[in-house]
């Protein structure tokens, strides 16, 4: 829409032009020749000064009537009427300043402003940017460029421009807080930890610089000191639904899920249209021992229903009908993960092998920071697009003008999501698959791509999109692509004389329930390690928040090593000093489960009761290890115990585990790409039949 009336209003520019120079030369003094336009420049400055905009606007005029080649006087009308919101007649008379005087920084500055409010935000840079050329020393030019520059998602940019020259107030907790923003955005946690903590010394009773604070602190997994910050807000705003929301993430690492929930569903109490609280409780309540399919889906409803609300779906498409048409299904994926994430990388392998004559795919990418890895998926797509910054009217309009015929969402209610824009069906068919592992809630969303393991047929009820069966697997993983080799190495054990378990999960997979079987398992074998490794263990809080929750599940801690989080490659090797993998539940690995059998080491693993939940037991028995799939906890220690008491069968599997499951349906891109072109294909003459179809008869 905004576009459109860009369009509009560049067609009629001239005419509005004209139009708009009668209109303000009616109130032209009654003899305006009598002074020069310079004397009614400083009358109109003098107006101004005392804060009559209508007589400075009639001085200003009038300047222009005396003398119409002022363009100073132009600017300073155009600076009146915009103190007056009157936008369009600004841009108009400010368009005449720097067509008289090219130089002319105010105006440019100016004009950037009301390109920016207008939502044209590359004439907003292109004025900025032109002010700031004339003027280096142009300090709030320069703030609004870097501003605009960060909405568009070019953090990298707005640092450069930031650092070249004056700044806004240098020395205030406005500086410290929007630079400390640019660090974050960029990953740059170290540096944007010194600007926040001196933009909270200078201004330590400010809400938004403690909520970035903590959004920080959470993104270091310095959980403990995130809690605190949240308190810390809390007790200056005890009514903040954002303080909350950090609250419910900051403690879904600390094991307390009732809490986590507790938090979200008090930030929806404050501001029930906080879409962002409503897509964290459904995320956290897949990791929510025992809790009901049937609440999980009314809660998503509840969701999808309020999206829904914010949406003015589409009902008609530029795509044409492709079930007549000869030509390939142009195909969105939507994702702010395609980078060094799981989600990129289950993707690549797929894509590699996607047939171009059948599948055209485009990508949505909302990474705020895109990487190596989004280098290498990059040429895998035929077209890439930056959406951050984009509206979800502006996003859906843009994937309704590309012609998609299928979207997919590959984030489902995950951090990077723009699920709500699926709520406009910007395309005919959408679908949710990868990045999430339950039902979205939304109607607008026709299908969700599973396999026969992870969802059963009968439980078809529990999802608001229809379930759509791929053979074989929903995942198909890309093997890891490393700077050096790293090959599974010996069985630890023949070496250390004990079997050494482990698990690489983020904390908020640990489950009470899982310590107890780790606990078990541990207590009937007590020579028997425990290596748990993850990010927060960087922080010495989460080590002892950790070992107290060990002691309370009769662990020994002097048995179990925390291994903070390395590099990747480093965190591959580390596969190496592991004979068998332990899986979280109810919410199991699957990155990491994938990375475990590629380095030769088997997991026990439980099967859930939910897509998710049986995650760990569709990918096993893809990879042909169904008996190391588990139907209860006490089955689950079982098989613990049982297999490390065969080594030499721990040393055969090891040797041959990576050459297998290469070779299976997990990790096999081409035949996992056939079946999802199939799928696509079928996807869409099935929806052309809900279409076309006459009503049903009652």
């Amino acid at each position: 829409m905004l576009k459109w009336l860009a369009t509009r209003f560049e067609k009629h520019r001239a005419a509005l032009q004209a139009s708009l120079e009668s209109s303000l030369h009616s109130k032209v003094a009654k003899d305006p020749a009598r002074l020069k336009s310079t004397e009614w420049r400083k009358r109109g400055n003098d107006c101004l000064n005392a804060g009559n905009l209508n007589e400075a606007e009639i001085c200003y005029v009038s300047g222009t009537a005396a003398d119409p080649s002022d363009a100073m006087c132009y600017c300073n009308l155009g600076f009146v009427l915009l103190e007056q919101r009157r936008r369009a007649e600004a841009e108009v008379s400010l368009e005449k300043a720097v067509a008289l005087n090219p130089s002319d920084d105010d105006a440019y500055y100016m004009l950037g402003n009301i390109a920016r409010d207008r939502g044209d935000q590359l004439r907003a840079l292109a004025c900025y940017r032109t002010a700031l050329r004339i003027n280096p020393g142009f300090d709030f030019c320069r703030r609004d460029l870097c501003f605009s520059l960060a909405l568009r998602g070019n953090f990298r940019e707005a640092q450069i421009v930031m650092d070249q020259g004056p700044s806004f107030g240098v020395d205030t907790a406005n500086y410290h807080f929007f630079k400390g923003n640019l660090h974050l955005a960029l990953e740059q946690f170290d540096a944007a930890n010194g600007c926040f903590a001196e933009a909270a010394c200078l201004s330590p009773n400010d809400p938004t610089i403690l909520m970035n604070l903590c959004v920080l602190q959470i993104k270091r997994a310095d959980v403990f000191s995130a809690l605190e910050t949240g308190e810390r807000l809390l007790t200056i705003e005890p009514a903040n639904p954002q303080a909350y929301a950090l609250m419910a993430v900051a403690n879904q690492f600390t094991g307390q899920h009732d809490l986590t929930v507790e938090y979200c569903r008090k930030a929806l109490e404050l501001e029930p249209r906080f879409l962002q609280a409503h897509q964290n409780l459904l995320f956290f309540l897949t990791y929510t021992p025992g809790y009901p399919s049937d609440a999980y889906l009314r809660e998503a409803k509840n969701y999808g229903a309020k999206a829904s609300a914010l949406a003015r779906p589409y009902s008609s498409w530029l795509c044409g009908d492709s079930t007549r048409e000869i030509r390939p299904l142009r195909v969105g994926f939507v994702s702010g993960d395609l980078n060094f994430h799981p989600v990129g990388m289950f993707l690549m392998n797929v894509l590699t092998f996607i047939d171009p004559t059948k599948v055209v795919c485009i990508a949505y990418s909302g990474c705020i920071l895109e990487d190596a890895f989004s280098a290498k998926l990059r040429p895998l797509f035929a077209e890439w697009n930056k959406t951050t910054g984009l509206s979800d009217a502006a996003f859906a309009e843009k994937i309704h003008a590309d012609k998609i015929d299928i979207l997919i969402d590959l984030a489902g209610h995950t951090g990077q999501s723009r699920l709500a824009v699926f709520a406009w069906r910007p395309a005919p068919v959408q679908v949710s698959w990868l990045g999430y592992w339950a039902t979205t809630g939304v109607a607008e969303i026709d299908f969700l791509l599973v396999d026969e393991t992870s969802v059963h047929a009968d439980e078809a009820k529990f999802h608001s999109e229809r379930l759509w069966f791929l053979p074989d697997t929903r995942l198909c993983f890309s093997p890891p692509d490393v700077p050096f080799p790293i090959e599974p190495g010996p069985l630890p054990a023949l070496t250390n004389g004990y079997v050494t378990f482990g698990s690489f999960q983020a904390l908020s997979k640990v489950s009470d329930a899982t310590l107890v079987a780790w606990s078990e398992i541990l207590r009937q074998l007590p020579n028997a390690r425990l290596r748990l490794q993850s990010k927060p263990f960087w922080h010495g809080e989460s080590v002892t928040h950790m070992n107290d929750r060990l002691r309370s599940a009769h662990i020994d801690t002097s048995r179990v090593d925390l291994i903070a989080s390395t590099a990747w490659e480093f965190y591959l090797a580390a596969y190496t000093a592991i004979d068998v993998i332990l899986d979280t539940f109810p919410f199991p690995g699957g990155t990491t489960t994938a990375e475990a059998l590629w380095m030769g080491v088997p997991t026990v693993t439980l099967m859930g009761q939910t897509l998710v939940g049986r995650q760990g037991a569709s990918m096993l028995r893809c990879a042909g290890l169904d008996d190391w799939i588990a139907a209860n906890e006490q089955e689950y220690v079982r098989i613990a115990l049982e297999k490390v008491t065969d080594l030499a069968a721990l040393v055969d599997l090891r040797a041959t585990l990576r050459a297998s499951v290469l070779a299976s349906p997990l990790f096999d891109g081409q035949r996992f790409a056939k079946n999802l072109e199939s799928a696509l294909q079928r996807m869409v003459v099935t929806k052309a039949g809900e279409l076309t179809a006459p009503p049903s008869q009652t």
